[in-house]
């Protein structure tokens, strides 16, 4: 393993150096699926250093949709809409509100702290997205068979967390304090690594939370390959403390092309191993692989795309994230985020 570390990173440093870098960062965000909600879980922040006395702070506002249902074989398929809640496992729209702050003490060191608001609804979305899987021939997940815009959720699993709620909510989620410290950098390489440590100010029964602190340890790395060209990647591990959650592997691998030093076009998979384990909810996967596979037990492979708009100090970010591998996480979600900074040194 060291001496794959050591070619590695021989070959990061034979690259050429290039005098204007047009990079941006990777896509952040929050996941908006609720088994990852509750926990903690790594964002994709770039590995580089800032310059000492840097205060940055972000707005971000997320809307999500998602639907996972039991579908009848075709001698039971309903006649029309209906809601019977013995079908649904979660049907909601999520809209949540974020705001953080990061602080370089020096170079290297950056510390942070994120926060967030969420408010769980029936929301407007069905019809949309509806029409939209109809005319790319797309399938709806079984939303065509319930009628649009409720709220149920009611997610089993083996770790004995009540995932439930039949009615609307906002809360308060989870404090998020994080520390990154950048042990290596030069033109084209960035190395960086992450500590952080979640505040359970989040309420269970509003799943905003478990009631209980996550840890999170991870490495980061940003390869600034060409002057148009970059790419991205962390992985880490995540640790509930609530001592019934799984431990958490979270990944990432990123790719951004910097058209222009104000534009850039980003695309990354989120990679999350399930913090719930479950033996109720079969995935159709199985059927795949002629075995059986359940659905909270599986990993989360998320798709992002989006781009990243920057003038001077300012970041203006916008993202969609799909679940199209495994189903593991949210239908369709969208992330927006600004992001100012300014030098308190100065």
């Amino acid at each position: 393993m060291k001496k794959l570390l050591f070619v590695l990173l021989l070959v990061l440093l034979s690259f050429p150096a290039f005098t204007e870098d047009f990079s941006k960062g990777p896509l952040y965000g929050k996941n908006m699926y609720i088994p990852f909600i509750i926990h903690y879980h790594l964002p994709a922040v770039s590995a580089r250093a800032g310059e000492q006395f840097d205060l940055q702070y972000h707005l971000s506002f997320y809307l999500a949709q998602d639907i996972l249902c039991y579908l009848w074989g075709d001698e039971q398929m309903p006649q029309g809409r209906g809601y019977d809640t013995r079908y649904i496992y979660s049907d909601y729209e999520v809209f949540a509100a974020e705001m953080g702050i990061a602080y370089n003490v020096f170079n290297e060191l950056q510390l942070g702290i994120d926060l967030r608001v969420f408010s769980f609804s029936g929301g407007f979305m069905d019809s949309f997205i509806e029409s939209f899987h109809g005319l790319f021939g797309f399938p709806n997940g079984g939303r065509e068979y319930f009628f649009q815009n409720q709220l149920y959720v009611n997610l089993p699993n083996n770790n004995g967390i009540n995932l439930y709620l039949d009615e609307s909510a906002v809360s308060f989620g989870d404090i998020d304090i994080w520390g990154k410290w950048t042990f290596f950098e030069n033109t084209n390489v960035s190395l960086a690594a992450l500590a952080a440590f979640k505040i359970p100010t989040g309420r269970l029964e509003r799943l905003s939370g478990t009631g209980f602190p996550d840890a999170g340890l991870g490495l980061f790395l940003d390869w600034r390959m060409a002057r148009y060209f970059s790419l991205y990647t962390h992985a880490g591990i995540v640790m509930p403390f609530n001592g019934i959650s799984n431990f958490m592997f979270n990944g990432m691998l990123g790719a951004e092309v910097h058209l222009a030093q104000f534009f850039s076009l980003n695309a990354q998979m989120n990679i999350k191993t399930s913090p719930l384990n479950d033996t109720t909810i079969p995935h159709g996967l199985g059927n795949t692989f002629n075995t059986t596979l359940y659905h909270l037990s599986l990993p989360q492979l998320n798709i992002l795309g989006g781009f990243v708009f920057k003038f001077n100090r300012t970041r203006l970010q916008f993202y969609f994230e799909q679940d199209a591998i495994t189903n593991m996480g949210a239908d369709i979600t969208f992330g927006l985020m600004v992001l100012h900074t300014l030098n308190a040194g100065r």
